[in-house]
């Protein structure tokens, strides 16, 4: 079958460079209207709605460098200080996906295989919270010590991520017009991380980074503004980077530029500092590989690369060196099993519906010593414990239906037209990688009780991003093959 690009029906967008323009000026406006909300909310909110109205990608643009570059909240207490200029920044892009869209559900939400458990999850949600407030557990306190926000408002909070992050992969999918698109996006994902990158290793070299260190090493970005540029974007961008390295030499048009933004992303990986990006990326990069060598080399040369590739990892040492990041005498971290049995603890003491989506830190507080960590730093522990077993359920399929997403990436049932093999291969990975970060963390959905409030949301924007992105592949691929019958 041949492929045809559907470009020429559609008007020419703004170049990635332009964007990247609108996206400074955008994002200098957007921190302006959290800084001075008096003096420059009216001049700088119409401007900024302006720049994320002109361009799906624009707008797009904004939020990437935004959540990515700027994640600080400039109040130090009370509601405003659990908003930042990512937060703003999103709620524009989504209100423009909105204005801009005709009002029908079927349109917000086409029929894809994520629609029914997303919009699940946003029923099952609120009802957990409702159940809470009818059924509040007598020995729990609902506020915090430390803080002004009320229980109200956390539960407000948490519909609010919920909802933003349940939106933002359909208005990504919808405001990427055509295959060109698709790599601008992954580009501004890879140049966040690549700034944040160069960032870190200033910091390490000029001492004006994080101080926070693990096995030895200081983790340059941590408490910094551009720290959700380093963990877990760097690990999660690297498949759609490294794809484009194997895949894209005659096919992508900024093919160095990937390149480039690939071995900033790898040292940003390794500056990271942690087990799970280390991890994550490893897997990614594997998975990808993998893909390349089915493609490229016979099955017998397959076999011996893997034999040998096993051979000298045993031999190598690398082992033993993989166990000392376990090692409890030198490491930190394993105090996440405590996490683990306190949110088993409250799934069993509350299994239908949980004990309230959001409200995970009220209860881990009632916990004394090690095992007070906020939330569980487990997707599906978390989920569990905030919604009980009618929550897990939604996750899980979810999670069924990511991969369904994941087999739709042969698009339409044909072979992959050579020129988006690249995105073939790093959608399976990042899929996959996607799915393992839950057991690190919450991957999916970002919750209240995690600590900052809504600066959570500007770090599960990414991943949400990127795999609109394969939405809207997805949906490419669907219409050029119906031009092309």
């Amino acid at each position: 079958m041949h492929w045809v690009d559907t470009s020429t029906e559609i008007p020419q967008s703004w170049s990635w460079k332009v964007c990247v323009l609108i996206a400074a000026i955008a994002v200098t406006l957007d921190v302006l209207i959290v800084q001075s909300p008096v003096v420059w909310l009216g001049m700088a909110g119409i401007l900024a709605v302006l720049a994320q109205f002109r361009s799906p990608l624009s707008g797009l643009a904004v939020v990437i460098f935004t959540c990515g570059l700027l994640n600080y909240s400039p109040f130090e207490s009370g509601p405003l200080s659990r908003l930042y200029p990512g937060n703003v920044a999103i709620g524009i892009f989504l209100l423009a996906w909105i204005m801009t869209s005709t009002w029908s559900p079927r349109t917000l939400f086409p029929a894809l295989a994520v629609r029914g458990p997303l919009l699940s999850m946003a029923a099952v949600a609120p009802l957990s919270m409702m159940w809470s407030r009818l059924h509040p557990d007598p020995e729990v306190t609902y506020s915090f010590p430390h803080s002004d926000v009320s229980w109200a408002t956390a539960q407000a909070s948490q519909l609010v991520l919920l909802a933003a992050t349940i939106g933002i992969p359909f208005a990504v999918s919808a405001g990427i017009k055509r295959w060109k698109d698709v790599e601008t996006v992954v580009i501004m994902i890879g140049a966040v991380a690549a700034v944040g990158t160069l960032l870190t290793a200033g910091g390490l070299i000029f001492g004006y980074g994080g101080s926070f260190s693990i096995l030895g090493a200081t983790r340059g970005y941590w408490g910094q503004p551009w720290d959700s540029s380093m963990e877990p974007l760097t690990a999660l961008c690297l498949p759609f980077l490294y794809a484009g390295v194997l895949f894209g030499r005659g096919w992508l048009s900024r093919y160095r530029l990937v390149c480039v933004l690939f071995f900033l992303c790898l040292l940003g990986v390794v500056l990271t500092v942690s087990r799970a990006s280390w991890l994550l990326a490893f897997c990614g990069l594997l998975l990808v590989s993998a893909s390349w060598l089915r493609r490229r080399v016979n099955p017998v040369l397959r076999l011996f690369i893997t034999v040998f590739a096993t051979v000298a990892i045993t031999f190598s040492g690398a082992i033993g060196l993989v166990s000392h990041f376990y090692n409890p005498d030198e490491v930190y971290g394993l105090e996440r099993i405590y996490y683990y049995a306190t949110a088993l603890q409250l799934f069993a003491t509350h299994p239908l519906l949980g004990v309230g989506a959001g409200n995970y830190q009220f209860f881990d507080r009632s916990y004394e010593g090690e095992a007070a960590g906020g939330i569980a730093h487990n997707q599906f522990l978390t989920v569990a414990a905030e919604t009980g077993v009618v929550g897990l359920t939604m996750l899980l399929w979810l999670v069924v239906a990511l991969l369904r997403v994941r087999r739709q990436l042969r698009f339409v049932g044909e072979p992959l037209d050579d020129s988006h093999e690249w995105l073939k291969a790093a959608g399976s990975a990042f899929v996959l990688v996607w799915i393992a970060e839950c057991f690190f963390q919450e991957a999916f959905f970002a919750t209240a009780a995690a600590g900052g409030g809504m600066r959570v949301l500007t770090v599960t924007v990414y991943p949400w991003t990127l795999f609109g992105v394969l939405l809207a592949a997805c949906r490419l691929s669907q219409t050029t093959a119906l031009i092309d019958n």
